[in-house]
């Protein structure tokens, strides 16, 4: 991991150059496909998130989200990360103060920076439930690569991605009502969906920590 990561500091500043940021439609490119007719999972163009009509690539500046109306808290938009660290999910609000999606500050400078000052690494959205999934977040209607959507179906992310690497089905209990996770990976890289007992796509996740890297 140290290795993977350390390398993202000789071409950072090159490869936000290279890959869907927030002001272009980048992210819309078809991705690289397999000889199975599955894109690659390794392949840049897949990891971006289009709110309404604003595409945010993988490098984008957590700033950029801010300025947009979605807003880390004020606690941890000020924190540090330090220099080839990411973070785990961390929630971003609307002025009402209502959590819409996580996201995973990177950072691949050789200095600390504030959070907000970060860039994108990971989103997440949606829950392990479509019934739990707020209004203010439907709203948006956030988009993925090759249009998947909170909603869709099992059928909608093969036709996507291909056949997942890993599937892991939760039993319901007390707690929790059936739920089925599929896995994209390579490395530090991926995508992970639940789908939940009514068949629909409940929540999207991705990470991408070696976008500069081939």
């Amino acid at each position: 991991m140290k290795k993977k990561i350390t390398a993202l500091l000789m071409a950072g500043m090159m490869a936000l150059s290279m890959v869907g940021f927030g002001g272009g439609d980048k992210g819309s490119t078809v991705a690289a496909t397999q000889e199975d007719g599955s894109v690659d999972i390794r392949d840049n163009k897949l990891y971006f998130v289009k709110i309404g009509d604003q595409n945010y690539g993988v490098g984008a500046k957590i700033e950029d989200l801010e300025k947009a109306g979605y807003i880390m808290s004020d606690k941890r938009r000020d924190e540090e990360l330090p220099s080839n660290r990411y973070s785990m999910d961390t929630d971003m609000k609307n002025a009402d103060g209502k959590t819409l999606f996580q996201v995973r500050a990177l950072n691949v400078g050789t200095a600390k920076v504030k959070y907000s000052e970060a860039e994108l690494g990971g989103f997440t959205v949606g829950s392990y439930n479509t019934s739990k999934i707020a209004e203010e977040t439907l709203a948006l209607n956030i988009e993925f690569y090759g249009g998947l959507k909170l909603g869709g179906t099992y059928e909608d992310i093969v036709k996507a991605l291909g056949e997942p690497d890993f599937t892991h089905k939760t039993e319901k209990s007390d707690l929790l009502p059936e739920y089925t996770t599929y896995k994209y990976s390579s490395g530090y890289r991926g995508f992970e969906f639940i789908v939940d007992d009514s068949g629909k796509i409940s929540q999207i996740s991705w990470n991408n920590y070696d976008y500069n890297e081939k």
